[in-house]
């Protein structure tokens, strides 16, 4: 498939993903690392201390995997190796990156600042921060389900998941808006060019094996 094809298809992903870049953008552009970090970081209560520590789960890659599996079970195979293939891509691509860049997390980073709401057994203290590989994942996963949905309004609750498990790396204070930006960029471009270049590859083997059953 063509990226204008699927540009056209899905305008809708594309614009919100578009304006999530330019709102992270906005808060790189004026708030220095660590004000980006406490402006996000108003207000911390059991209750979104609960619900972000599962909702980060979202980008975890045994539920992109589950996810993958359930589509293979309910017969959509195509969209099954798709999510699998664009989450292989993002998190070899996050993982390379975290090797080579070393990267401080908020605990490690703002350790002497004063902030409170770190999250005992939850938050991480260490270097390899950037890029976030959740957030990679998430939007790598969110990315594809947008394409193959037939019903493109489902792509804003698919991107609104993405972005929410993006915020909650913040909330969890495991990574900062540019790590979480850059995962998001990972994510969203790993499952075009999965789209884009493996296209005819999956169609031909999905093909092959109607043909042969």
């Amino acid at each position: 498939m063509k990226f204008a094809l699927l540009y056209k298809e899905n305008r809708l992903f594309f614009i919100g993903f578009i304006l999530f870049v330019i709102a992270c953008g906005f808060i790189l552009i004026f708030f220095s690392k660590a004000d980006g970090f406490f402006f996000l970081n108003p207000y911390h209560s059991p209750v979104a201390d609960f619900i972000f520590i599962y909702l980060t789960y979202l980008g975890d890659g045994f539920f992109c995997v589950a996810i993958a599996l359930l589509l293979f079970l309910f017969k959509k195979r195509y969209a099954g190796l798709m999510v699998f293939s664009s989450y292989t891509l993002s998190g070899i691509i996050a993982q390379v990156l975290k090797s080579y860049i070393l990267e401080a997390r908020p605990a490690l980073f703002l350790k002497d600042s004063g902030y409170k709401y770190f999250i005992e057994h939850v938050t991480l203290h260490n270097f390899h921060a950037f890029p976030s590989g959740h957030t990679a994942s998430a939007f790598a996963l969110a990315a594809v389900l947008a394409f193959a949905a037939k019903n493109k309004t489902w792509s804003i609750l698919f991107l609104i998941g993405a972005m929410s498990v993006g915020y909650s790396r913040i909330y969890l204070a495991q990574h900062f808006m540019n790590d979480v930006l850059a995962g998001a960029i990972i994510g969203f471009i790993s499952a075009i060019v999965c789209w884009i270049f493996l296209d005819k590859i999956f169609n031909r083997i999905l093909s092959y094996k109607r043909k042969i059953n």
